[in-house]
């Protein structure tokens, strides 16, 4: 597994798009967000960064065929599958540190006053970003690497819709259900449920997948 580990963080931080598209994330979302929603750009900030980092291995998988590599390291393929679910947690830490740090030059230039540490927002993004891998996975480990790449646009592109709706409501409406839910620890519990049927799920489907 340490090969993986150090195939995917190799891929991450040599290529330059990558690179330019973490750069402009935050600045983008300064822009979009208004100032009341400051908490909220905290939560997009992490959701958004953690799926930069989780999908760029799978975007390599197309470009650069290393789906192939990693099933010639003697690993199996279930090992695999259980790595990419556990390493979300890593991309999560890292999103963290990465936006606490952007986010405090940011303070300490004098720009704008922004939360560059929010314990309530990581709360609720940790289990928000578990349901969407938890849709994302499946389809990484069943279709091809182009239609699992479409079917995650499309994801990535409803769970920030969703998100931006769910920071306009959050303003003077905190008896908002789906706002309560989303920082509830039942919430936490269903996405610890749907995160470990969906990796049986993944292990089903890629062990029996043709590559």
């Amino acid at each position: 597994m340490l090969r993986i580990i150090n195939k995917d963080l190799t891929l991450m931080f040599s290529n330059n798009m990558q690179k330019i598209v973490m750069l402009i994330i935050v600045p983008m979302f300064l822009v979009i967000i208004e100032a009341q929603h400051m908490d909220w750009l905290y939560f997009l900030i992490l959701v958004s960064t953690t799926y930069i980092l989780i999908m760029t291995p799978f975007s390599f998988d197309i470009t650069n065929k290393t789906t192939s590599m990693i099933n010639s390291f003697p690993i199996k393929r279930k090992e695999i599958v259980i790595y990419r679910y556990l390493s979300v947690f890593v991309y999560i830490l890292i999103a963290i540190v990465y936006a606490g740090v952007y986010l405090w030059i940011i303070n300490k230039s004098g720009l704008i006053n922004v939360d560059y540490f929010n314990i309530s927002m990581i709360k609720r993004a940790i289990p928000y970003i578990m349901m969407i891998v938890s849709i994302m996975f499946p389809a990484n480990f069943r279709f091809e690497p182009r239609l699992a790449q479409i079917i995650n646009a499309f994801l990535y592109s409803g769970t920030i819709v969703f998100a931006f709706n769910l920071a306009q409501r959050s303003i003077g409406v905190s008896s908002d259900i789906i706002v309560k839910l989303l920082g509830s620890s039942n919430f936490i519990i269903i996405a610890i449920i749907v995160y470990i049927l969906s990796m049986i799920l993944s292990i089903r489907l890629y062990e029996h997948k043709d590559l």
